[in-house]
């Protein structure tokens, strides 16, 4: 299914089950630079090196089933990926520099700048 098809509730359920898993993968500093340089099977192999919780979560939530009985294989993989490359709604979701910014600020560790208290 297409990004652009989920509308209503079904949206904000997506779009709720699925924000964190892609922050985890886009404030990847390793991502951000293979994402500038657009080599998207180095994308691709990357994070299913280094986020494969993220990567069933996302998947999961996309195909509408829970993560615990989301089932792929070694054949279903790379064909979920292909029709997530070839999405384009669904490329710009996660590679928008605006919303990469917004994702890797918000998930930042807050810092104390008021000081130590006494």
């Amino acid at each position: 299914m297409k990004l652009s098809e989920i509308r209503g509730e079904a949206a904000l359920d997506l779009l709720a089950d699925i924000i964190e898993p892609a922050a985890e993968i886009m404030s990847d500093p390793e991502i951000k630079e293979l994402a500038e340089a657009k080599n998207k099977g180095a994308i691709v192999k990357a994070i299913i090196k280094k986020h494969k919780k993220s990567i069933m979560v996302i998947l999961a939530a996309l195909d509408g089933v829970p993560v615990d009985e989301y089932q792929m294989n070694v054949f279903t993989l790379p064909m979920k990926l292909l029709e997530i490359l070839n999405d384009p709604e669904l490329v710009d979701f996660f590679t928008s520099q605006e919303w990469t910014a917004a994702l890797t600020a918000s998930t930042a560790p807050t810092v104390n700048t008021m000081g130590k208290e006494k």
